[in-house]
């Protein structure tokens, strides 16, 4: 074994080749063999594949996904089937399946109720729309709310919560509002629009 630090060389034992002809697949661009790595790890973790197929444009950028079902895990709230939580940096997301479409609307519904406050806690909400993504097309809202206890009390928290038209699935990102996002809503959007 043969270590020689001024030269920068390391030897450990013979190291494989690389041979072209053994990898005929077109090599991926710095930094995307980890992406894609990623979502594999991530995908894996999911509840169900339509689920992670609606995720799919984010695995690769999330980590430390974990379910319901999973101890330590997110709860499941009133009328989802399963609830999977992933980080992104400063931006925690919850991706959800629930048991029917009426209930994914009831969801909506709550949400729409908070977008109307959300200008106030978070300047430059926009309101409640229809969107396309390369996937599906969602119903879109940016909501906010403040944090009721604990020691982040009364700090505001942004969200973006969308859903697929036609599926009883949707996606959450949140973000503390001036701590993590800086008090705009770009860096929240620009992370969504990976789906676009």
């Amino acid at each position: 074994m043969a270590i020689t630090l001024g030269s920068g060389i390391w030897e450990d034992s013979p190291q494989p080749q690389y041979s072209p002809t053994a990898h005929p697949e077109q090599p991926a661009s710095r930094g995307d063999l980890f992406a894609q790595r990623q979502a594999v790890v991530n995908r894996g973790r999911f509840p169900s594949p339509v689920v992670a197929d609606f995720a799919a444009p984010w695995l690769g950028d999330v980590r430390d996904c974990i379910t319901d079902t999973s101890t330590g895990g997110p709860q499941a709230g009133t009328g989802e089937q399963s609830r999977t939580r992933c980080t992104a940096g400063i931006v925690t997301t919850y991706w959800i399946s629930y048991r029917t479409i009426a209930d994914r609307d009831a969801a909506q519904a709550r949400y729409t109720a908070q977008a109307a406050n959300a200008s106030k806690l978070t300047p430059g909400a926009n309101p409640p729309t229809t969107r396309s993504t390369s996937s599906h097309d969602a119903y879109y809202i940016e909501y906010a709310y403040k944090v009721s206890s604990g020691p982040q009390a009364e700090q505001s928290i942004a969200a973006i919560w969308w859903s697929d038209a036609n599926k009883p699935i949707a996606g959450v990102f949140l973000a503390y509002w001036a701590e993590g996002l800086g008090s705009t809503w770009a860096p929240l959007r620009d992370l969504w629009s990976r789906a676009i």
